[in-house]
């Protein structure tokens, strides 16, 4: 699983790795709205963690960008934020966002979110591969 989060405060990155570390993550993390936005343009991802309150690019903004014009277009989203309001709620269900979680929220939830967000994916190669009758000589 490839996640980018996209979070200003290093204890909450170290926060969501220990929440996900059963399911081996490779987690690349940005500190701005704009490097995860530029990241998020020419790399793709399993899953995105963004703040709501982040530097340069909010993550509102980001989500709306990812959402135009990314190869992260169907990527899900959670948001993380220090509270959650009604408008909040609206603008995540306006970007289609996979969850939106308090700080307090994320240590207890994140992980059950993560897993019904990103889904296994067989590789269809090799699906084709082993589906191919095996020629004898």
């Amino acid at each position: 699983m490839k996640i980018l989060v996209v979070h200003r405060q290093k204890n909450t990155v170290n926060l969501i790795k220990s929440v996900l570390s059963g399911s081996n993550p490779v987690v690349l993390q940005t500190e701005s709205g704009l490097d995860g936005l530029l990241t998020s343009r020419i790399e793709h991802f399993d899953l995105i963690i963004c703040g709501t309150d982040l530097p340069v690019v909010t993550g509102f903004e980001l989500v709306r960008s990812i959402r135009t014009n990314s190869v992260n277009r169907n990527t899900p989203v959670i948001f993380l934020s220090d509270k959650v309001d009604q408008k909040m709620e609206y603008l995540g269900k306006a970007l289609k966002v996979a969850a939106i979680l308090t700080m307090d929220d994320a240590e207890f939830r994140l992980e059950e979110i993560v897993h019904e967000c990103v889904k296994a994916v067989p590789d269809k190669q090799w699906l084709d591969l082993i589906s191919q009758p095996v020629k004898s000589n």
